[in-house]
């Protein structure tokens, strides 16, 4: 007597076995005991922690019970679960500690299936393929890696791997065969569910599905061999768009997902390259070993139409497939492993029948019975007997369950719990499906045959008795056996013989010499669709009672219902409805790779998409980005650097651009880190050399120096404590703080800086960081004072709001100082910055002490994420004094050329009237280098103080008037915030701009074209006086030039609305000083001949086609929010109308665009008005019932350009001038065009102007 080896599955489908002298003896699925398909044994409290998985205690005592023997008699006990094997560390746990020694732990999860595939095969020698989803997960230096496929060489007792793929574990999930099969099994809808949340593929279903489907040429390959080589080339990322871009295309979401002919033909297209790669996976082993059998094993094994198709294309002498091909034999590959490894054994007895289940004795059978007795009626028959009525039974078109001995290893019925029928009848597949399985009408059965006849009726010349091979039925019996034959002409065929299934082999046999014909009857399952095939007595009883089962042949009983006639074959079908069978698309389907462009595009780039929603691409971007290093046919990403997401041994970035990415330590130890895609970007660049990579990631994150340097030394630590290794010169480039040299004594505000030399940079980045982290930002402040932004706050609420509206804390204390003109403790503020740092502050003239308190010389805006000084936006106080031209305030003017102006990247910037410097310091994120000219001294000390204090090394300013300092330089880009003001005064001080406003404004355009590069641009804020004529001024003040000018105005103000803010002094004003300044203002207005002032945004951008000036204006509100990608986006869309392209470009409005109708009741009269919602770089738009209707009709046709313009050209081309109409390069559904051109009458387009806040108020008059 041997010893006993016992082999225990962990995974899905738990199951047990026990070996001796190389013989499995017993072995049991535990879903067959417990009830619950697939056994996965998750704990309901976890049902994701693989730790608490719980060993399949039934099927064990189920394995001992059968010998009589305690768990001790094993001689090892080896359980292996994929993934990581957390499976001993479970056992070890579990079982007592005098059992501990018996435990083994096999080194793979592949290799046990090596074992249960080669062990029993009965070849001296064989190729052994292993396939499936999952296998182990190793770790090395690169990583964790997840088998996907192995093959062995199998000699005498040996087996030696020839190959091993293993993908990286956390991309396993479309990167293993297994898994894509899987995926898109998920796909068409066959998954099973269960109660803890989980689901499983039924890829079995899939296999039947793609008889259905037909080649898609133009579709993607997914699977590709190299040649003399074992790897197979996939990208899961390229996988994972083309599903996703073909479900957009053809799926309406309506039925059930496998009648849905799309998802048909990925059916077919996954199976035949499943077939082919295989195929050549196996014809490349067999040339270099030089063997020609082949085993089988893995969940991939169960594919029978591959199994076959290896055969054929491979000129196999013979293939074998273990039963239990998925992990419910890991159990006996563990046992039979260590039978060989442990005991020494080398005995490999073949396989013959694989009912390793236990048998059930005739008082088991007649309890069972007896519990129905009232329900059904009984014969004893002997075996003769029994067979010929079963077979006269089949043949009359009866259906009949049989239920013999132990039950069968795997998911295949062989005859021990079995329903059958006679393939014969023309719609015997549906009665069974319909009637008794309860399952999809169009799955296959299977057909058993005696073996000597097996290669008559099928293509098929070697033994298949474990129902793997599905082999083609031969054309003069398809017709025939019609329940059998599978749509393709194929039957999943079972050969049986008298020696291993005699019951099977003889009622073949009699139901032919009964009907004639040939040998071959139905087989399937012994279930419903859902349950695990039955185990006992009682349940067969019982799930014959609850089907259209008509007989039930029970060991020796001959079992039907009492008190119910049995129907025949006429009754099955009576009523029956004859279920629709899915099919696939028309042959030659376009490509979808422009759909899986813009995919790409959307998840990685922020594309807008015109397919799917945001929320769909969202959605996506979690399913799929983390795939992206995959991509063959989308290898490009936003990243200066190649994206490698398994960044060392234990870290693991799984990317994801729309949510947050993670950086998952595979120890367990640390905390999933999210990170959002500069951190990404950031991770990624530190494990390269600095070099030129560092200034380009800083522009690329549009970010200041301080800022990079900030992010970098996060990341770092970040990466020292997950133990990821950072290139050499990251840490080098931070230098140790210095001594603050003594500051030398100026009278004048920030007087230091007249030096351009100077440098503050360390100290001014603490006292920056000091502000930031004490919570002074605009969002903050504006929710404390509760103000709509800074620019609002009003000079007579200021002392109210420092006294009954802030809190006593740090942050309201920076307020108080820097917003509100207020009075804070020395102690107060010593106690935010530090001594030291508040001397600085005094000593650069910033502070102002009174006694025991200090006050601010300055105001600390915030704009941009940045801080900006400057003088006081209300001069009210008595000691108000300067003897120097103001630096102006951050008004809605500075602010909103912030929010307006495109931030392309670009090399040189030059900020012209630079002020306090807020547009040439904002540019410095996206340029690499910037000049800032001012006239005013004052202004050019503060910008060199405030680019310093946010840490910006790329800016310079220089005192001078415009053009002057940098004749002869080009830029990229010019800013220009002018003083713009039609003002009485002729000064051109800080807001003055002569008597029409537009002195300085002119010279900065006329100088503008001769300073700017190939591309440049030009963006300037202004009033833009007497709105209308700025196409012609414009046009004169350029000269002959091509550009793309883009005018953006606010509200008109009339001569009151404009004079009243600049001539209205908040406080010591008496209404006669009051009046004559009105007067001045009103008469310069008049004498000037202006008509009304619009506050708006010039943008110009130089082309290189000798075209001429393309001008646009259009109505915004002021922005204080980011509106510079839509103006962007608005040149982009110019230059599309311009193409060649233009007229064959899909024509679709704006995604946020809503038509809003009002009627007034009693009136045929519509009032029609197109509305953004809160989109500032809109208006609202008045239109005629017309394009009202026409613009539905372009929502639904997506018309090419060409088909719609013609007579309606004028307003089409107005709309998209306005943003209202896009050009895209392709339709956001897919539908017929429109062939009709709207009629001739002449529609209008009306812009609605809405009231803006005028931005410059003469708040510096005491």
């Amino acid at each position: 007597m041997g010893q006993f080896h016992m082999g225990i599955n962990m995974g899905h489908d738990r199951s047990v076995a026990v070996v001796e002298n190389g013989k499995i003896i017993i072995a049991i699925e535990q879903e067959r005991l417990d009830r619950i398909k697939h056994s996965v044994g998750f704990m309901l409290q976890a049902p994701h922690d693989m730790e608490l998985v719980q060993v399949p205690g039934e099927s064990i005592a189920y394995c001992l019970d059968h010998f009589g023997i305690p768990l001790s008699a094993m001689a090892t006990i080896t359980a292996n679960m994929p993934g990581e094997d957390l499976a001993p560390q479970i056992m070890r746990g579990k079982f007592s500690a005098e059992l501990a020694d018996r435990l083994r732990t096999i080194p793979s999860h592949h290799l046990a299936h090596a074992y249960s595939a080669f062990w029993p095969s009965g070849f001296d020698e064989a190729l052994v393929l292993v396939v499936d989803a999952s296998g182990s997960i190793t770790e090395n230096r690169e990583g964790r890696r997840t088998e996907s496929y192995t093959l062995y060489e199998g000699r005498g007792t040996e087996l030696k791997e020839i190959h091993s793929e293993r993908v990286k574990s956390h991309l396993a999930a479309l990167s293993t065969i297994g898994f894509v099969y899987e995926t898109v099994s998920r796909r068409a809808g066959f998954v099973t569910n269960l109660k803890s949340g989980l689901s499983f593929p039924e890829s079995g279903k899939l296999m039947g599905l793609a008889a259905y489907g037909g080649p898609q040429d133009n579709w993607q390959n997914w699977m590709a061999s190299e040649k003399s080589s074992f790897e197979i080339k996939m990208s899961a990322y390229d996988i994972f768009l083309e599903m996703a871009a073909l479900e957009k295309r053809y799926d309406d979401g309506q039925g059930k997902p496998y009648f849905r002919p799309w998802l048909v033909d990925l059916a077919y297209k996954v199976q035949a390259e499943l077939e082919q790669i295989l195929s050549d996976l196996v014809s490349e082993a067999c040339q270099k070993t030089r063997l020609n059998k082949l085993c089988i094993a893995g969940g991939v094994g169960l594919n029978s139409v591959a199994n076959y198709k290896i055969l054929q294309n491979c000129g196999l002498e013979n293939v074998f497939t273990f039963p239990a091909a998925a992990d419910n034999g890991i159990a006996a590959g563990c046992a039979l492993w260590a039978y060989h490894t442990q005991e020494g054994g080398r005995e490999r007895p073949a396989l013959g029948s694989v009912c390793f289940g236990r048998s059930y004795s005739k008082n088991e059978v007649d309890a069972a019975i007896d519990a129905f007795s009232d329900r059904i009626d009984v014969q004893q028959h002997e075996p003769e007997d029994l067979t010929h009525q079963v077979a006269k039974a089949l043949t009359r078109g009866n259906i009949v369950a049989r239920f013999e001995s132990g039950s069968e290893y795997g998911p295949r019925a062989l005859g021990h719990r079995s329903i059958l029928a006679d393939p014969a009848f023309e719609r015997m597949k549906d009665v069974v499906n319909a009637r008794v399985k309860f399952r999809e009408a169009f799955r296959p059965f299977a057909p058993f045959v005696p073996l000597e006849r097996a290669n008559e009726v099928f293509d098929l010349s070697i033994p298949s008795p474990y129902m793997l091979l599905v082999a083609p039925v031969r054309q003069e019996y398809r017709e025939k056996l019609p329940a059998i034959t599978h749509q393709d002409g194929t039957g999943r065929v079972q050969t049986c013989t008298s020696d291993q299934n005699p019951f099977f082999h003889d009622l073949c046999l009699e139901a032919e010499r009964i009907r004639g014909g040939v040998p071959v009857l139905l087989n399937t399952s012994f279930n419903v669709a859902g349950q695990p095939i039955v185990e006992t007595p009682e349940q067969a009883i019982e799930t014959f009672l609850r089907t259209d089962i008509d007989y039930l042949a029970l060991e020796d009983r001959w079992i039907k219902r009492s008190h119910q006639p049995v129907k025949d074959y006429s009754d099955h079908i009576l009523d029956l409805p004859k279920e629709p069978l899915p099919h696939g698309l028309e042959p030659n389907q376009p490509s979808v790779l422009a759909l899986m462009e813009e995919l790409d595009e959307a998840i990685f780039r922020g594309a807008q998409s015109q397919s799917w929603s945001e929320t769909e691409v969202t959605a996506l971007s979690s399913q799929g980005a983390r795939f992206k290093e995959t991509s063959k046919l989308f290898p490009q990403t936003p990243f200066l650097v190649p994206l490698k997401t398994q960044l060392s041994e234990n870290a693991t970035l799984i990317v994801d651009p729309h949510t947050q990415s993670l950086l998952i330590d595979e120890t367990g130890k640390l905390a999933d880190l999210p990170l959002d895609m500069n951190q990404v970007h950031t991770v990624l660049a530190l494990q390269h050399d600095p070099g030129t990579l560092s200034e380009n990631l800083r522009l690329e994150f549009r970010s200041t120096p301080v800022e990079f340097d900030e992010l970098i030394m996060q990341m770092i630590k970040v990466l020292e404590q997950f133990k990821v290794p950072i290139a050499g010169g990251w840490i080098d480039r931070f230098i140790e703080e210095t001594q603050l040299d003594p500051i030398p004594s100026f009278s004048n505000t920030l007087g230091v800086f007249e030096n351009e030399d100077f440098r503050l940079d360390q100290q001014l980045r603490v006292i920056r960081r000091t502000i930031l982290d004490h919570g002074y930002d605009e969002q903050s402040i504006c929710e404390l004072l509760a103000v709509e932004s800074l620019q609002t706050i009003e000079p007579t609420k200021l002392h109210y709001l420092d006294k009954h509206v802030l809190p006593q804390t740090p942050r309201a204390d920076l307020i108080r100082l820097f917003q509100l003109r207020g009075s804070v403790p020395q102690q107060s503020i010593e106690e935010i910055f530090g001594q030291q740092n508040t001397n600085l502050l005094e000593s650069l003239g910033m502070l102002n002490r009174k006694g025991d308190e200090f006050s601010s010389a300055i105001d600390l805006f915030c704009c941009g994420g940045l801080l900006f000084a400057t003088d006081h936006r209300y001069m009210i106080q008595a000691d108000d004094h300067l003897d120097e031209d103001p630096v102006m305030y951050i008004g809605m003017d500075s602010h909103g050329l912030v929010q307006t102006a495109p931030r392309e990247h670009c090399e040189h910037v030059l900020d012209l009237c630079s002020g306090s410097g807020v547009q040439g310091i904002v540019a410095s994120r996206y340029a690499r280098n910037v000049t800032a000219v001012d006239i005013n001294p004052r202004a050019i000390r503060f910008a060199r103080f405030n680019a310093q204090l946010n840490g910006i090394e790329n800016y310079h300013a220089k005192l001078g008037n415009l053009y002057d300092v940098v004749d002869n330089q080009k830029f990229d880009c010019i800013l220009a915030n002018p003083p713009f003001v039609p003002s009485p005064d002729e000064g051109l001080k800080f807001r003055d701009g002569g008597v029409s406003g537009e002195n300085i404004l002119r010279s900065i355009i006329e100088g503008s074209w001769s300073h700017l590069t190939a591309e440049g641009r030009l963006c300037i804020v202004t009033d833009l006086v007497n709105v209308e004529t700025y196409n012609q001024k414009l046009s004169s003040w350029l000269g002959q030039v091509n550009a793309y000018g883009l005018i953006l105005s606010t509200a008109d103000r009339d001569e009151i609305l404009f004079s009243v803010p600049h001539c209205h002094a908040p406080f010591s004003q008496s209404l006669e000083d009051y009046n004559r300044e009105l007067e001045r203002w009103i008469n310069n207005f008049r004498g000037a001949d202006l008509k009304a002032v619009n506050f708006g945004y010039i943008l110009l951008w130089k082309r290189p086609e000798e075209v001429g000036c393309d001008l646009t204006q259009r109505t915004i509100h002021n922005p204080t929010t980011q509106i510079w990608e839509q103006a962007q986006d608005w040149l982009e869309q110019r230059q599309h109308w311009d193409s060649n392209q233009s007229d064959s470009m899909i024509l679709a409005l704006h995604p946020e665009l809503r038509i809003n109708t009002e009627e007034t009741i009693g009136s045929d009269e519509h009032q029609v008005e197109l509305r953004f919602g809160e989109n500032p770089f809109f208006t609202t738009y008045g239109i005629t019932n017309r394009i009202a209707d026409e613009l539905r009709r372009i929502y639904l046709t997506e018309p090419e350009l060409k088909r719609i313009l013609d007579s309606s050209e004028s307003w089409i081309e107005k709309l998209h001038r306005l943003g209202i109409l896009r050009l895209n390069k392709r339709r956001r559904i897919l539908s017929g065009e429109s062939n009709n051109n709207p009629g001739n009458r002449k529609e209008t387009v009306e812009e609605h102007a809405t009231k803006t806040t005028p931005t410059c108020l003469s708040t510096y008059l005491g």
